[in-house]
Protein backbone atom coordinates (compact mmCIF):
# COMPACT_ATOMS: atom_id res chain seq x y z
CA UNK A 1 0.00 0.00 0.00
CA UNK A 2 1.48 3.40 -0.95
CA UNK A 3 2.41 5.77 1.82
CA UNK A 4 0.08 8.70 2.46
CA UNK A 5 2.61 11.10 0.94
CA UNK A 6 2.64 9.17 -2.36
CA UNK A 7 -1.08 8.64 -2.51
CA UNK A 8 -2.80 10.46 -5.35
CA UNK A 9 -6.20 12.02 -4.88
CA UNK A 10 -8.71 13.82 -7.04
CA UNK A 11 -8.41 17.60 -7.03
CA UNK A 12 -11.15 20.14 -7.65
CA UNK A 13 -10.43 23.78 -8.41
CA UNK A 14 -13.16 26.28 -7.63
CA UNK A 15 -12.19 29.08 -9.98
CA UNK A 16 -13.57 32.60 -9.72
CA UNK A 17 -14.02 33.77 -13.31
CA UNK A 18 -14.97 37.37 -12.73
CA UNK A 19 -18.16 39.24 -13.39
CA UNK A 20 -18.82 37.99 -16.92
CA UNK A 21 -16.03 39.83 -18.74
CA UNK A 22 -13.15 37.52 -19.70
CA UNK A 23 -10.79 40.44 -19.07
CA UNK A 24 -11.52 40.01 -15.33
CA UNK A 25 -10.07 36.48 -15.25
CA UNK A 26 -6.91 36.54 -13.12
CA UNK A 27 -3.54 34.99 -13.90
CA UNK A 28 -4.07 32.58 -11.01
CA UNK A 29 -7.39 31.51 -12.56
CA UNK A 30 -5.72 31.02 -15.96
CA UNK A 31 -3.14 28.76 -14.36
CA UNK A 32 -5.89 26.68 -12.72
CA UNK A 33 -7.86 26.54 -16.00
CA UNK A 34 -4.79 25.06 -17.68
CA UNK A 35 -4.40 22.50 -14.89
CA UNK A 36 -7.96 21.17 -15.32
CA UNK A 37 -9.05 18.09 -17.25
CA UNK A 38 -12.81 18.19 -16.61
CA UNK A 39 -15.02 21.24 -16.09
CA UNK A 40 -18.32 20.63 -14.34
CA UNK A 41 -21.12 23.03 -15.27
CA UNK A 42 -24.73 23.20 -14.21
CA UNK A 43 -27.22 23.10 -17.08
CA UNK A 44 -29.98 25.47 -16.01
CA UNK A 45 -32.04 25.09 -19.16
CA UNK A 46 -32.45 27.01 -22.39
CA UNK A 47 -33.03 30.38 -20.76
CA UNK A 48 -29.57 30.27 -19.16
CA UNK A 49 -27.55 28.57 -21.93
CA UNK A 50 -25.41 31.69 -22.14
CA UNK A 51 -23.96 30.93 -18.67
CA UNK A 52 -22.41 27.68 -19.90
CA UNK A 53 -21.47 29.29 -23.22
CA UNK A 54 -19.51 32.03 -21.46
CA UNK A 55 -17.69 29.43 -19.35
CA UNK A 56 -16.73 27.62 -22.57
CA UNK A 57 -15.59 30.91 -24.13
CA UNK A 58 -13.34 31.61 -21.14
CA UNK A 59 -11.81 28.14 -21.43
CA UNK A 60 -11.33 28.49 -25.19
CA UNK A 61 -9.65 31.85 -24.70
CA UNK A 62 -7.24 30.94 -21.91
CA UNK A 63 -6.47 27.21 -22.08
CA UNK A 64 -3.38 26.63 -24.18
CA UNK A 65 -3.54 22.84 -24.59
CA UNK A 66 -6.69 21.16 -25.90
CA UNK A 67 -7.95 17.98 -24.32
CA UNK A 68 -10.13 19.27 -21.51
CA UNK A 69 -13.82 18.50 -21.54
CA UNK A 70 -17.07 19.84 -20.12
CA UNK A 71 -19.55 17.75 -18.18
CA UNK A 72 -22.92 19.49 -18.00
CA UNK A 73 -25.12 18.42 -15.12
CA UNK A 74 -28.87 19.06 -15.01
CA UNK A 75 -29.54 21.52 -12.21
CA UNK A 76 -32.06 20.09 -9.75
CA UNK A 77 -35.19 22.20 -9.35
CA UNK A 78 -35.38 24.29 -6.22
CA UNK A 79 -38.71 24.47 -4.42
CA UNK A 80 -40.13 27.97 -4.12
CA UNK A 81 -43.02 27.33 -1.73
CA UNK A 82 -42.32 26.95 1.96
CA UNK A 83 -39.31 27.93 4.03
CA UNK A 84 -36.56 29.53 1.93
CA UNK A 85 -33.63 28.13 3.96
CA UNK A 86 -35.09 24.61 3.96
CA UNK A 87 -35.64 24.80 0.21
CA UNK A 88 -32.05 25.93 -0.40
CA UNK A 89 -30.70 23.21 1.91
CA UNK A 90 -32.64 20.52 0.02
CA UNK A 91 -31.48 21.97 -3.30
CA UNK A 92 -27.85 21.92 -2.10
CA UNK A 93 -28.24 18.31 -0.98
CA UNK A 94 -29.58 17.34 -4.42
CA UNK A 95 -26.71 19.16 -6.12
CA UNK A 96 -24.20 17.48 -3.79
CA UNK A 97 -25.47 14.02 -4.73
CA UNK A 98 -25.25 14.89 -8.42
CA UNK A 99 -21.76 16.39 -8.09
CA UNK A 100 -20.48 13.46 -6.02
CA UNK A 101 -21.60 11.00 -8.69
CA UNK A 102 -20.10 13.12 -11.49
CA UNK A 103 -16.77 13.56 -9.71
CA UNK A 104 -16.59 9.86 -9.00
CA UNK A 105 -17.48 8.78 -12.55
CA UNK A 106 -15.89 11.54 -14.65
CA UNK A 107 -12.55 12.00 -12.85
CA UNK A 108 -9.89 9.37 -12.40
CA UNK A 109 -8.52 8.76 -8.90
CA UNK A 110 -5.88 11.44 -9.49
CA UNK A 111 -7.85 13.61 -11.93
CA UNK A 112 -8.27 17.37 -11.80
CA UNK A 113 -11.69 18.92 -12.20
CA UNK A 114 -13.08 22.40 -11.76
CA UNK A 115 -16.21 24.41 -11.15
CA UNK A 116 -16.16 27.92 -12.62
CA UNK A 117 -17.87 30.40 -10.29
CA UNK A 118 -18.95 33.93 -11.15
CA UNK A 119 -17.11 36.64 -9.28
CA UNK A 120 -15.42 35.31 -6.18
CA UNK A 121 -16.46 31.83 -4.97
CA UNK A 122 -16.48 32.96 -1.34
CA UNK A 123 -19.10 35.67 -1.91
CA UNK A 124 -22.73 34.75 -2.55
CA UNK A 125 -21.93 31.48 -4.26
CA UNK A 126 -22.81 28.11 -2.75
CA UNK A 127 -20.16 26.04 -4.53
CA UNK A 128 -18.02 25.77 -1.39
CA UNK A 129 -20.94 24.72 0.82
CA UNK A 130 -22.00 22.09 -1.71
CA UNK A 131 -18.46 20.72 -2.08
CA UNK A 132 -18.29 20.33 1.71
CA UNK A 133 -21.32 18.06 1.38
CA UNK A 134 -19.79 16.21 -1.59
CA UNK A 135 -16.70 15.49 0.53
CA UNK A 136 -18.90 13.37 2.81
CA UNK A 137 -19.26 10.88 -0.08
CA UNK A 138 -16.23 11.21 -2.37
CA UNK A 139 -12.59 11.70 -1.47
CA UNK A 140 -10.98 14.73 -3.07
CA UNK A 141 -9.09 17.89 -2.24
CA UNK A 142 -10.14 21.32 -3.40
CA UNK A 143 -8.75 24.80 -3.58
CA UNK A 144 -10.35 28.16 -4.24
CA UNK A 145 -9.08 30.67 -6.77
CA UNK A 146 -10.52 34.12 -5.99
CA UNK A 147 -12.08 36.18 -8.71
CA UNK A 148 -13.08 39.76 -9.39
CA UNK A 149 -16.60 40.38 -8.11
CA UNK A 150 -19.29 42.50 -9.70
CA UNK A 151 -18.97 44.71 -6.63
CA UNK A 152 -15.30 45.37 -7.35
CA UNK A 153 -15.91 45.88 -11.07
CA UNK A 154 -18.81 48.29 -10.59
CA UNK A 155 -17.24 50.39 -7.85
CA UNK A 156 -14.02 50.68 -9.85
CA UNK A 157 -15.81 51.49 -13.11
CA UNK A 158 -17.87 54.23 -11.43
CA UNK A 159 -15.02 55.49 -9.20
CA UNK A 160 -17.02 54.86 -6.04
CA UNK A 161 -15.57 54.34 -2.57
CA UNK A 162 -17.85 51.64 -1.26
CA UNK A 163 -17.81 52.60 2.40
CA UNK A 164 -18.01 55.83 4.36
CA UNK A 165 -14.89 56.77 6.36
CA UNK A 166 -14.55 54.25 9.16
CA UNK A 167 -17.93 52.72 8.33
CA UNK A 168 -18.78 49.07 7.58
CA UNK A 169 -20.39 47.80 4.41
CA UNK A 170 -23.22 45.31 4.55
CA UNK A 171 -23.52 42.76 1.75
CA UNK A 172 -27.01 41.31 1.74
CA UNK A 173 -29.82 40.09 -0.48
CA UNK A 174 -32.92 41.84 -1.74
CA UNK A 175 -34.96 39.46 0.41
CA UNK A 176 -33.20 40.62 3.59
CA UNK A 177 -33.42 44.28 2.52
CA UNK A 178 -37.19 43.90 2.09
CA UNK A 179 -37.55 42.28 5.51
CA UNK A 180 -35.02 44.32 7.51
CA UNK A 181 -34.56 47.64 5.73
CA UNK A 182 -31.33 49.42 4.87
CA UNK A 183 -29.02 49.91 7.89
CA UNK A 184 -26.37 52.05 6.13
CA UNK A 185 -23.96 51.50 3.23
CA UNK A 186 -24.94 48.25 1.59
CA UNK A 187 -24.44 46.09 -1.47
CA UNK A 188 -27.55 44.18 -2.49
CA UNK A 189 -26.82 40.84 -4.15
CA UNK A 190 -29.04 38.51 -6.15
CA UNK A 191 -31.97 40.91 -6.27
Amino acid sequence: MPSASLRRVRTIHVIGIGAGDPDYVTMQAISALNDTEVFFAMDKGDTKDDLVALRRLICDRFITEPGYRFVELPDPKRATAGDYRDNVSEWHAARARLWAQAIETELGPDGVGAFLAWGDPSLYDSTLRILDRVAEHVEFEFDVIPGVTAIQALTARHRIALNGIGEPVLITTGRRLRDEGLPGDAVIMLD
